[in-house]
């Protein structure tokens, strides 16, 4: 996965030996000739293709590397690590459907919207509301926007997992009723944790839940010190966008097209 112009291509004898690659803007990255992404795995937003990334930010933050001539490098970790891996300088930026929020913004810059994500209750079933979750044990991942609002809501019945075939294995089993997830997300588990009769709501919008009320906007977020590679984000993103191909990217992935299109950017 090296983009034209490098050493290693030169290197390998690839069909890019030779040849050079304008990027698109003058940018500078931790470690240079690279982007240095830290990623975990949460399909179909961020997965692993042996070295390379996959998913749908996966193959995005990969087309923008090759953009800016630069090689994909993955610092992989969990998803509780990924916002402190820019912040500490181990990564320019990190993939698994960060949303654009005010909290967020404190600590790195935002890119413009990638993908429109929405909150949706998984379950048996069919809870359909932020109300129904009461007296019910529900389940979401480590990090999620939603936790801190979840928690006012359900108290102790609210358990936070690393990783979602461990939550969806413990719906299967019984130990939680309701999951709150997004549709692609959830889609992407049941693939390898398969579980019949779920049902799938995007609840009516709810204060006591914020994140209802407008769907989330995945982002590419960046170091606070390096605005240059935010900015070129952004243009990279635009060009992507108006090309048809980050649409191409996301449907193929098993999202619909209307989540190419996230609207005028929020946040949360």
């Amino acid at each position: 996965m090296s983009a034209c112009g490098s050493d290693k291509a030169s290197e390998s004898g690839s069909e890019a030996e030779g040849a050079e690659c304008t990027p698109a803007h003058d940018i500078s990255t931790i470690d240079e000739g690279f982007l240095t992404v830290a990623a975990y795995a949460y399909p179909p937003f961020s997965d692993f293709d042996g070295d390379a990334l996959a998913g749908a930010e996966g193959e995005i933050i990969t087309r923008i590397a090759e953009m800016e001539c630069l090689e994909i490098k993955v610092v992989k970790g969990d998803a509780s690590a990924m916002i402190a891996s820019i912040t500490s300088g181990r990564a320019d930026t990190t993939i698994g459907s960060w949303y654009r929020t005010a909290e967020r913004e404190e600590v790195v810059n935002l890119s413009s919207p990638v993908i429109a994500d929405r909150l949706t209750l998984v379950s048996a079933e069919g809870v359909g509301t932020i109300e129904g979750l009461k007296g019910k044990k529900v389940g979401s991942i480590l990090g999620f926007l939603w936790n801190e609002d979840l928690a006012g809501v359900v108290g102790d019945d609210l358990n936070l997992y690393e990783t979602g075939q461990a939550m969806y294995s413990d719906l299967k089993s019984g130990r939680i009723d309701v999951i709150v997830d997004t549709f692609p997300s959830a889609q992407a588990v049941l693939e390898t944790t398969p579980i019949e009769g779920l049902q799938f709501i995007a609840p009516p919008a709810d204060p006591v839940v914020v994140s209802t009320q407008k769907p989330g906007q995945s982002n590419f977020p960046t170091n606070k010190d390096n605005p240059d590679l935010a900015a070129a984000f952004d243009d990279d993103i635009a060009s992507l966008r108006e090309s048809g191909e980050l649409e191409q990217i996301v449907v193929a992935n098993g999202f619909q097209a209307e989540a190419a299109d996230p609207g005028e950017p929020n946040k949360l």
